[in-house]
């Protein structure tokens, strides 16, 4: 396994403790219920659609979110190295 697929497989367990504050667990309750809310307003074609559109954005977010981390830990490594000599 690449250092790269090692580190992105860290992203979930790393941020375990994150995801589980009580402030994340608000704001996604506070997100879902606007989403939920929206949802009601819509007919049935767009609400497919609009899962289509959150799902696209959930994953966009995803993939930047596991980029960051990946590029932090090497970032991170590498300042290491350089201030450790």
């Amino acid at each position: 396994m690449e250092i790269e697929e090692c580190i992105k497989d860290a992203f979930d367990d790393s941020m375990q403790i994150f995801i589980q504050t009580e402030e994340y667990k608000h704001e996604r309750d506070e997100i879902n219920d606007m989403i939920i809310s929206f949802r009601t307003v819509l007919s049935a074609a767009r609400q497919l659609q609009f899962n289509e559109i959150i799902d696209a954005i959930t994953v966009a977010d995803s993939k930047l979110a596991s980029e960051a981390y990946m590029h932090g830990v090497v970032e991170g490594i590498a300042l290491r190295d350089k201030i450790m000599g």
